[in-house]
């Protein structure tokens, strides 16, 4: 959905190519915190227009490429809203429910596995905040002065919950080799009856 909404966001700014889109999410770092792949734009344009939503509006000869611009529709500038809206009133709260599924199930796996596991994703995880903060830097060259003080915000608000979790996994990997298997029997309950 994100792809979506970021390339019809951009085409209702001005008319794009593909390449002109990339361009911008790799300056917006948007594979980082969107999961938006370079590659997901063309098909993302291709399915678009498929759907009626953007338009073929020209074609450029640079060199010995042929570049295809796109711009959005009137049912395309609908969507847009449309998605626009459904991202503002849906709630979407942090937390990693596969990392407490996995907990569920501590005793399953041999817990030297597990605790090279978190070994892993902490490194991972710093990793993810080094080059988080190398974005930010390079954002505050980047983007028009309006928009700073909204990417300030929004970068220390993903900071904040990477740093979080890196909080949760290095008590986790504390004080998992202390803790003992529990029991994985669950308590018993009774059916209720349907009357």
């Amino acid at each position: 959905m994100l792809t979506r909404v970021f390339v019809l966001g951009l085409l209702s700014f001005q008319p794009m190519s593909g390449y002109a889109i990339q361009h911008y999410l790799r300056l917006n770092r948007a594979e980082q915190w969107a999961a938006i792949l370079p590659g997901s734009i063309h098909y993302a344009l291709k399915k678009l227009a498929a759907e009626g939503l953007v338009t073929l509006k020209a074609t450029e000869q640079t060199g010995y490429r042929t570049k295809a611009i796109y711009a959005i529709t009137t049912a395309g500038m609908q969507e847009f809203h449309r998605l626009l809206e459904q991202i503002w009133s849906t709630p979407e709260p942090h937390y990693p429910a596969g990392l407490y599924a996995a907990l569920t199930f501590l005793n399953v796996l041999p817990r030297q596995q597990v605790l090279a596991a978190l070994d892993a994703h902490i490194a991972a995880l710093q990793s993810k905040v080094e080059v988080w903060n190398r974005g930010e830097a390079t954002q505050a060259v980047e983007i028009p002065q309006e928009m700073q003080a909204f990417v300030r915000l929004s970068f220390a608000n993903g900071r904040e919950h990477m740093e979080v979790d890196l909080r949760f996994l290095r008590l986790l990997r504390e004080r998992l080799p202390e803790l003992p298997p529990f029991s994985t029997s669950l308590p018993s309950f009774e059916e209720e009856q349907e009357e």
